[in-house]
């Protein structure tokens, strides 16, 4: 049995020193993105594509906005999606897209894609992210899109 989800995030960009982070990575230390934790948009995503693909909900209910996870760092919520859902699971494939006018990510992308598959522990081959300028449209934030194949592993009635 094969399942797909989807993930979408969008956060406000600002200038200051605290990093901005994309798939664990600090792409910037000029600019943040405003939210209760890094405000990783990619990370983001991802979590949510996962959890649509298994019908487990959203980020916000296995994240809330609370104390334990405010400024805390977005792809340790991917480490965890996957240890609490990957025993059924295998991820076959992720795909992404990240929109960004600030910063270019063309150089990172192969460190941004090794972060999150080490975080998922899978090969970095399955991941695609594609970084996007938005040609003018996205300025003053930055948004992620995710796309997650899974096939069932191990009793298929569990």
């Amino acid at each position: 049995m094969y399942r797909i989800g989807i993930g979408y995030d969008v956060h406000p960009i600002a200038r200051g020193n605290k990093g901005l982070f994309l798939g664990g990575v600090m792409v910037s230390d000029e600019f943040y993105l405003h939210g209760h934790s890094d405000g990783d948009v990619l990370s983001h995503a991802i979590v949510d594509a996962i959890l649509g693909a298994v019908k487990a909900g959203n980020i916000g209910l296995w994240f809330p906005e609370n104390e334990r996870n405010k400024g805390r760092r977005s792809i340790e919520f991917l480490a965890e999606v996957r240890t609490g859902l990957m025993d059924s699971w295998e991820i076959v494939n992720i795909d992404s897209v990240v929109v960004i006018e600030e910063v270019r990510l063309s150089e990172l992308v192969g460190e941004i894609e090794e972060s999150i598959a080490q975080a998922l522990k899978v090969s970095s081959e399955i991941m695609s992210v594609k970084p996007k300028s938005g040609n003018g449209s996205g300025a003053g934030f930055v948004q992620s899109q995710a796309i997650c194949l899974l096939r069932r592993v191990g009793d298929i009635n569990a």
